[in-house]
């Protein structure tokens, strides 16, 4: 039997010792088939992985032409039709499934010559069980004091720089430390240790962020995930990655982390700048990212590409505020559609003083209500769920569409509510059923409403205070609260299925002794009929 196995650094040389393998026996008369897989697009988007297009390697005098391309059951029936002697070459085989170990074994057991390049970490576990030949590829440091055991990518993923350990340490260290000198020379903050938002995974705590909850925006990304089976099954197959785009990316925070996570990632934003960053650090870490300089309208009406999970944090007020109203909408429009299966959105709001008088030809005001009426009258989404201003320190609310229903629904603080689910976390509320001087919850309508009680106690402390109450976009209610127990009414319209938010702000507050919480009422409970 015959069955050769190829490992080695990215650039060690596999594909030019396959190469060398498939001339020789093609010289001698034999018969040779390379095949490649159609299962990731990592190969097929390549333009000359399609049969009888030439595989070639760095150099540039070696090339095969490649006889299929084809996913991994085709392969195996391929491979279960060839005579002893011949010859059959899988490279990148990191990108077939590992069950076609099997039909490897198989067919050198019948003396089919079987040479295999780049396998993966699932594809090696099986072969550390099957009889063949390792051809482990090695190259030399640079330092030259042994083997290289890391690769460093500068400019590109196609020739990297082969390190030992202590080198690539060092190096990828300056190669971060230049990306970010860069950073602090450019604009909006010249000279100063002040950028948008982190580097996912890099020592920021020395610089000033403008976004500071990246990481909890990550965390709703996520959990959302985590909650969804179509991404989940992408996600724990060997070979077919989820797939995540970041529109308006900036320097590539959420792409990077997806990326980590096994997702197939993307990013799109207009800078210059952020997208130079982003790139250069994906280089850095060997991420295959791909991150394009474009104008979000343009890229949205001119890509056909498809993504599992999409977010958009702030960015499509922009559109409007530079090109209308209308722009935003087909914006919305075509992201609603591009997302196979979660999509996830922040949007700045009308009622903030930087947007305020900037979208000049809206037709109403955009705030909570808006982006939950447009994604529900979209027809996109199974679910939606929000993520209200203030929870795990969010800046602004952020939406949550399901394409399907999510594998288990989101787990609450127990908060006091009846005649409606609560569909956020409470945002100024505690576990004791203290409030503090801004409360904020959402809720989706178990039946029609007319009517909100709240029921409530007052402490001496804040006798006398104003207290306000809103649901959503319609009229808020203010009363006078004195200590002791409290009732409230609010008169509203809300029909069953409506997702609204509820927004209670008193203007007092107190500090308890040994309590470091700025306490206001509590909160009893909240009666939706």
């Amino acid at each position: 039997m015959s069955l050769k196995i190829f490992t080695g650094l990215p650039g060690s040389g596999k594909t030019s010792a396959l190469i060398d393998e498939m001339i020789n026996r093609k010289n001698s008369g034999g018969q040779v088939l390379l095949i490649l897989s159609s299962e990731h697009e990592a190969l097929t988007k390549r333009p000359n992985v399609k049969p009888g297009g030439l595989m070639g390697c760095r150099d540039k005098n070696k090339s095969y032409p490649i006889d299929a391309v084809m996913d991994s059951s085709e392969a195996a029936s391929m491979l279960a039709i060839q005579t002893s002697g011949t010859m059959v070459v899988f490279d990148e085989a990191q990108y077939f499934q590992p069950a076609l170990v099997g039909s490897w074994q198989t067919a050198s057991e019948r003396g089919v010559d079987v040479l295999v390049g780049t396998p993966s970490v699932h594809q090696l576990q099986l072969l550390a069980d099957i009889t063949h030949e390792p051809v482990h590829l090695e190259v030399e440091c640079s330092c030259g004091k042994g083997p290289a055991t890391e690769v460093l990518f500068e400019d590109d993923l196609t020739y990297p720089k082969h390190l030992c350990s202590e080198c690539h340490s060092t190096q990828k260290t300056e190669a971060i430390a230049s990306m970010l000198a860069d950073v602090k020379r450019s604009e909006p903050f010249p000279n100063k240790l002040h950028t948008y938002q982190p580097f996912y995974g890099l020592d920021m705590q020395d610089w000033e962020l403008v976004r500071t909850d990246c990481p909890a925006r990550l965390n709703i990304i996520l959990d959302a995930v985590s909650r969804c089976s179509s991404v989940g099954l992408k996600v724990d197959d060997p070979v077919g990655e989820a797939s995540f785009i970041d529109l308006g990316c900036c320097s590539g925070f959420f792409a990077d982390a997806m990326a980590h996570r096994g997702f197939r990632s993307a990013g799109v934003d207009v800078s210059k700048d952020f997208i130079a960053w982003a790139s250069k650090l994906a280089n850095i870490k060997a991420q295959d990212i791909s991150y394009t300089q474009e104008d979000l309208l343009v890229y949205l009406t001119s890509s056909e590409r498809r993504f599992d999970v999409i977010s958009s944090f702030a960015t499509v007020q922009w559109v409007m505020v530079q090109k209308g109203y209308e722009a935003g909408l087909k914006c919305f429009e075509a992201i609603f559609e591009k997302a196979d299966s979660i999509c996830v959105i922040e949007m700045g709001y009308t009622t903030e003083p930087i947007y305020r008088d900037k979208i000049t030809d809206r037709p109403t005001e955009i705030d909570r209500q808006w982006v939950l009426d447009l994604m529900e009258q979209s027809g996109q989404f199974d679910t939606i769920e929000l993520h209200p201003m203030g929870e795990n320190g969010i800046w602004r609310d952020v939406f949550v569409g399901f394409k399907e229903a999510p594998s288990s629904p989101r787990v609450f603080d127990d908060f006091p509510a009846v005649g409606a689910t609560q569909t956020s976390n409470a945002s100024g509320y505690w576990s004791d059923n203290w409030v503090g001087q801004e409360l904020d919850v959402c809720f989706r309508a178990d039946t029609d409403i007319s009517k909100v009680r709240l029921y409530g106690w007052c402490p001496e402390e804040c006798s006398g205070a104003s207290m306000t109450l809103r649901l959503s976009d319609q009229k808020p209610k203010e009363v006078k609260v004195k200590s002791g127990k409290f009732k409230i009414d609010l008169n509203c319209s809300l029909r069953k299925g409506d997702l609204f938010g509820f927004h209670a702000s008193v203007d007092r507050s107190f500090r308890a002794e040994g309590d470091n919480r700025d306490l206001s009422v509590i909160l009893r409970e909240l009666k939706f009929r």
